[in-house]
């Protein structure tokens, strides 16, 4: 094989690699940015155990790495040291967590190329392994066609100008914080449920496989039992992960918190738009009268607090 042909497939093999992840990494914001990352957030990284404020500094680190990488593969800086080793790396984590999927039966889009090219976890695994074999022979069989200019600011500067445009276009958005409200935001709640801005309720909304929001479904019931009479009627908005109406993990989510609550499933698309920007897993709003006076979301400062249900709700008889 000639000098020439052998430095064809080397740059043939960097160019395809380098488009793959561009593509996995635009996948991502499809169908537009904001949607497109939120779905991606609370349906692939929820499913990891990965949600609130966490889920929205990783898919943005993750989208980011991408793009560096796919950056990088076509620049000559430390290629056979660090780029093309990392991206192997990379890959190869990805792989193992495709492959308990596979082994799981898992048959469902993956994710890997977001909504735009749903991808089960058999496919995405033979692709990856794939990208691997390709990325072996420029380091081996071919590294003396590879360019290893030995300059580490160029992948610095790269690494941070990308991740950081990730925040800078794609902002997290701010949590509403906790406290009494006046402004009703029931109307908007009324197609779901009829009733929602009579007397007083609890709206929820949850993803019926994420552990915080099981775990704040279980506070919610005991406080009912507890405290009957006195806690809002529940009324749940739940986010389809699964696409055919999340029944099973419903039926499991019920089971876990010993009780059925009124309830309605939305698709990622309907519910991301309610959900999207103020909003962490889970979240629980007190309506009274059809205006909000206590928000609770996220794990941290603002999670949802039985006390300051109750202290919210005595000051209102």
């Amino acid at each position: 094989m000639t000098y020439q042909s052998k430095r064809q497939i080397v740059w043939g093999i960097r160019i395809l690699v380098s488009a793959l992840f561009i593509l996995s990494a635009v996948a991502k914001l499809y169908p537009s940015p904001v949607m497109g990352i939120a779905s991606f957030e609370a349906k692939y990284l929820g499913a990891l155990g990965i949600d609130g404020g966490y889920a929205k500094v990783v898919s943005r680190l993750l989208i980011g790495f991408e793009l560096t990488l796919a950056l990088l593969m076509l620049l000559p800086f430390y290629l056979k040291k660090i780029v093309i080793p990392a991206t192997i790396s990379l890959l190869s984590v990805f792989s193992i967590h495709l492959l308990v999927q596979v082994f799981n039966g898992e048959a469902s889009n993956c994710g890997c190329f977001g909504e735009l090219i749903p991808m089960t976890p058999l496919e995405a695994l033979i692709k990856n392994i794939f990208t691997i074999g390709l990325l072996i022979l420029p380091i081996t069989a071919f590294k003396d066609q590879l360019e290893d200019t030995k300059k580490i600011n160029p992948l610095l500067i790269t690494g941070l100008s990308t991740s950081l445009l990730m925040f800078v276009l794609l902002p997290q958005g701010s949590s509403v914080v906790s406290g009494s409200n006046t402004k009703s935001k029931a109307s908007i709640y009324t197609k779901y449920f009829d009733d929602i801005s009579q007397g007083n309720k609890l709206l929820c909304f949850f993803s019926p496989t994420c552990e915080h929001c099981m775990e704040t479904g279980k506070q919610i019931t005991a406080l009912s039992k507890k405290y009957p009479g006195l806690i809002p009627e529940v009324r749940i908005l739940f986010m389809d992960e699964s696409d055919n109406g999340s029944e099973k993990e419903i039926e499991d989510y019920f089971n876990f918190i010993g009780k059925k609550y009124s309830y309605k499933v939305l698709s990622i698309e309907d519910f991301v738009p309610l959900f999207w920007g103020e909003k962490d897993f889970p979240v629980v709003m007190y309506l009274y009268e059809g205006k909000e006076r206590v928000f609770f979301d996220g794990k941290a400062d603002n999670e949802f607090s039985g006390n300051k249900l109750l202290q919210e709700i005595k000051r209102e008889y």
